[in-house]
């Protein structure tokens, strides 16, 4: 079974589905057309095999126009050509920006989720600690100092 996600949600086949963040499971249950296919395009759009295929074609292009003298229908400096890629950039922009700002909204969502999560953890050390220290211990008051230390230098470092 190939684990690795393929599309810039992690993946879009159905066989794929639980390799996705619990909390954007949802939302990628629930995509529009427009963004199903926002997705799709980004996905090969971004891949190997485009260049791959876009490099060949272009170079059968170049190459055929260069040896069929008696038929270029594109000439050197490759005007149609140029135009052939215009077309496909003035497509192709506009999906990757809706594709990537899904994905910047995505990610925001994840990284909610995992704030939650590092608080509930946060919270379940604490109880910890007072079980096994006791309620009046006093070894979090006294390590505030070096905390709000590691915390400001967090803070300059960002």
């Amino acid at each position: 079974m190939n684990a690795s996600p393929t599309g810039p949600q992690g993946g879009t086949g159905t066989g794929r589905r639980h390799l996705l963040h619990p909390a954007n499971q949802y939302r990628h249950d629930h995509r529009t057309l427009g963004q199903r296919l926002a997705d799709s395009v980004t996905g090969v759009f971004g891949s190997w095999r485009f260049i791959v295929v876009q490099t060949v074609i272009v170079i059968a292009w170049i190459g055929a126009n260069i040896a069929a003298v008696a038929l270029r229908w594109d000439p050197y400096p490759f005007i149609l050509l140029n135009l052939l890629f215009s077309t496909q950039a003035a497509y192709a922009a506009p999906l990757i920006l809706l594709s990537q700002n899904r994905q910047a909204d995505t990610d925001r969502v994840k990284a909610e989720h995992d704030y939650r999560i590092n608080q509930l953890a946060l919270q379940y050390l604490i109880a910890w600690h007072r079980d096994s220290h006791g309620a009046d211990c006093k070894c979090v008051q006294q390590s505030e100092p070096v905390v709000q230390a590691m915390l400001a230098t967090l803070a300059r470092q960002l």
